[in-house]
């Protein structure tokens, strides 16, 4: 069982991806219930002040590795309220170790809310670390 933190960025998960090529972030879904993943639009995340576009960042929601594209595509697939979502940031050098400040942009669609009104933002920011 994962145990979520209250805030949509969570600070367990925060880390330098093995392979050196960037680092991963985890997310809480703020929506009160599960979602299909079709209705992510996608998820900006800053470090530092340093950006990185929703369409570069990939997704691994229960185990299950999805592209932007492939997240929006399924038919099938869902992001369970008590899973978090690792979101893989590309960048070519690993981050310090130390603290950085953090921020993500999540961007959901609901069914229920029409077209015009859509999409829904949510948005965070909080102090993390970097260990190794």
């Amino acid at each position: 069982m994962t145990v979520l933190e209250v805030p949509m960025i969570q600070t367990r998960g925060f880390r330098n991806r093995a392979a050196g090529d960037g680092f991963e972030v985890r997310l809480r879904l703020p929506y009160y219930r599960g979602l299909w993943t079709n209705l992510i639009e996608g998820a900006t995340i800053t470090v530092d002040g340093e950006r990185f576009a929703a369409d570069d960042i990939g997704w691994s929601i229960g185990g299950v590795r999805y592209s932007p594209a492939e997240l929006r595509a399924s038919e099938t697939a869902r992001w369970p309220v008590d899973v978090p979502a690792i979101l893989a940031v590309p960048r070519p050098r690993p981050l310090s170790i130390g603290f950085h400040t953090v921020a993500a942009e999540l961007r959901l669609r609901m069914s229920y809310i029409p077209e015009e009104l859509q999409p829904t933002v949510w948005s965070e920011e909080r102090r993390l670390v970097i260990t190794r």
